[in-house]
C-alpha cells in the first residue's frame, strides 16, 4: 500500500487503508493523533506505523471511547517520567478501559441474545400475518408464550401498545452510568 514517495502512505492510502474518510484522518492529524510530513506540493505524507495508530484509533472509538481518552492514553509514555511511572499509570488505564469493555460486552451479549429470542417469536408470528387484510388476535395468541416471559425486543417491538400498559418494568438491558 506504501506510495512511491520513500515507503510514505499518502492521504488516499490511509483512507484506503482503514475504511475512513479524508476528513477524519485530517480531523486526528489537526489534534495531534496522527503525524505526517509534508510533500514538495504541500501533500500529506504519512510514516507507515500511522496506518497502524489511525486502525488502533479508529477501533477505539467504535468501541466507544472519547477523543479525550484516547489522546491520554497514546501520550502516557510521552508525558511521564520516569517510563516505570509511566507503565504503571498505562497498566491502570488499560485496567479500567478493559472493566468498561466487559461491561459493554455482557449488554450486548444481553442484547444479541433478547434479539435472537425476538427474531424467533416473529417467525412464528409471520405465520399469522400471512394473509393480507386477516386481523390478527395476539393477545389470544396460544403459540408464544404470555407476554411477560416474551423477550424483551418483542414485547416492546411488535407488541408494543400491550406491554406498555400490561407489564412492570422487568430487568433491563442498559447498564447504569458509572
Amino acid at each position: 500500500m506504501a506510495s512511491k514517495r520513500g515507503g510514505l502512505l499518502t492521504l488516499k492510502d490511509m483512507t484506503a487503508g482503514s475504511g475512513c474518510t479524508p476528513r477524519t484522518v485530517r480531523y486526528y492529524e489537526r489534534e495531534g493523533l496522527l503525524q505526517a510530513a509534508r510533500s514538495s506540493g504541500g501533500h500529506r505524507l504519512f510514516p507507515p506505523g500511522e496506518l497502524d495508530r489511525l486502525n488502533f484509533i479508529l477501533a477505539l472509538r467504535e468501541a466507544g471511547w472519547s477523543l479525550e481518552e484516547i489522546t491520554a492514553l497514546l501520550a502516557v509514555r510521552d508525558q511521564t517520567r520516569p517510563d516505570h511511572h509511566a507503565c504503571r499509570q498505562l497498566a491502570g488505564m488499560v485496567s479500567g478501559h478493559i472493566a468498561q469493555l466487559e461491561q459493554k460486552i455482557s449488554l450486548l451479549n444481553r442484547l444479541r441474545d433478547d434479539l435472537l429470542a425476538t427474531r424467533e417469536a416473529l417467525a412464528v408470528c409471520s405465520e399469522c400475518t400471512v394473509t393480507p387484510g386477516k386481523a390478527v388476535a395476539c393477545q389470544a395468541c396460544t403459540r408464544l408464550p404470555e407476554l411477560a416471559a416474551l423477550p424483551q425486543g418483542f414485547r416492546n417491538s411488535w407488541r408494543g401498545a400491550e406491554a406498555r400498559s400490561a407489564l412492570p418494568r422487568p430487568r433491563s438491558l442498559h447498564v447504569v452510568d458509572r
